[in-house]
């Protein structure tokens, strides 16, 4: 008899776990960068969830796949540093653990296939099917290039090796020769390879552009994580983020890229779907009102600095005054916002409560009280859409 499929699950899981003490042993290798592995067996993690909770929904088993084999090549690494570094000549298998370090490809190409099936389990549609196997030809066609083109492998000093130190390399044994590795080097140098994996990203905004109820929100799960990540790694790159984070940098970074698997997590389980609506206006509240005073923080700061240079020769004054200004400045510029906000992503809540203010105009100076249950009841309407509204007054007792 067939085990279920659920149990099958349990194979990669244990594979991670297992990959995941053998990085704690050989924790030389890693440092504290051993962060980067345990925070990918979020992965793990969330694709066991679903795996259980959906046995048949592919997601769940291509992100436990990428969870997985990115543990291996971790592992693998650092087997291969010490079989030929560390006591070189003692533990056997250190071609086939460098081998296995090439783990990350398929990695890769679980992760971008999840992509483009997600949320639904299928392609977008029919069309979609050619563009999906294209994405696995490719995954397999780097994993034969990178295996077979490579003349010597460079061991690994260190999970980030330092710049311009000295390269132990080894005789790669799986090396061809002739026009067939002619043809995988171009596919091994080439950026071109990788462009294929854009196609998940046309696969969710064709997605987006169609979808609607469930699905969308589902979409929308997905999309606000990737955007979170996406703009932290953009401002990092034109802001010098990490200097003001220091340690914590590397520690932001991994947290974030966590909401991937995450966020995918809540969407397929459909837990708390439509709560991703007032996460985003709040996300794009505060995100906006924080950047708004900051900006007004500091050029408020320059300006009383150069104000004040004459009188005082420190800025604790320009500080303090720049400070109290950002504080008194954050209500006002919140409303702002949130109105702002209000009118481009929830236009029917904002409508609604123009409408409640109008009604509450037009209440005090109403006197007639026919006019008044015609005001009354059009407010209802506009506001709450309900299929029928009455309005029942009871006639006081004489």
């Amino acid at each position: 008899m067939r085990p279920p499929l659920r149990l099958l699950a349990f194979i990669p899981a244990l594979l991670a776990v297992g990959s995941v003490v053998l990085d704690f042993v050989l924790l030389e290798f890693f440092g504290v960068l051993l962060l980067l592995p345990l925070s990918l067996l979020v992965y793990v993690g969330v694709g066991l969830l679903l795996t259980l909770r959906l046995p048949r929904q592919p997601v769940g088993w291509l992100l436990l796949g990428a969870g997985t084999l990115f543990q291996v090549t971790f592992a693998a690494d650092a087997y291969a540093w010490a079989a030929f570094l560390r006591v070189p000549g003692t533990l056997p298998f250190g071609g086939v653990a460098y081998l296995s370090g090439y783990a990350w490809v398929p990695a890769l190409g679980c992760l971008f296939l999840a992509v483009t099936l997600f949320p639904t389990g299928r392609p977008p549609s029919s069309r979609w099917r050619l563009p999906v196997a294209l994405v696995v030809m490719d995954t397999a066609l780097l994993l034969v290039a990178n295996a077979l083109v490579p003349r010597d492998f460079p061991v690994p000093q260190s999970i980030l090796p330092a710049q311009g130190a000295l390269q132990l390399t080894v005789a790669n044994p799986l090396a061809i020769n002739g026009p067939l590795a002619t043809l995988l080097g171009y596919v091994y140098s080439s950026p071109v390879a990788y462009a294929v994996y854009l196609i998940p990203v046309a696969a969710i905004l064709t997605r987006f552009r169609t979808a609607s109820g469930n699905e969308r929100q589902q979409l929308k799960w997905f999309a606000y994580a990737s955007s979170i990540l996406t703009l932290f790694f953009v401002t990092a790159g034109v802001v010098p983020v990490f200097s003001y984070l220091g340690g914590l940098g590397p520690l932001v970074t991994l947290l974030l890229m966590d909401l991937i698997p995450i966020s995918v997590a809540v969407a397929i389980l459909r837990y708390r779907l439509y709560d991703i609506d007032l996460l985003i206006k709040r996300t794009l509240v505060y995100g906006a009102t924080s950047a708004a005073v900051a900006v007004t923080f500091f050029l408020g700061l320059v300006a009383l600095q150069a104000a004040l240079r004459p009188l005082t020769s420190g800025s604790e004054l320009a500080v303090a005054a720049s400070t109290l200004f950002s504080f008194a400045l954050f209500q006002p510029i919140r409303r702002r916002v949130q109105d702002a906000v209000n009118r481009r992503f929830d236009r029917s809540r904002y409508n609604a409560a123009r409408t409640v203010d109008g009604f509450a105009d037009q209440l005090r100076d109403e006197v007639d009280l026919t006019e008044l249950r015609a005001d009354l009841l059009g407010a209802v309407q506009l506001t709450m859409a309900p299929s029928h509204v009455s309005l029942w007054l009871r006639e006081r007792a004489r």
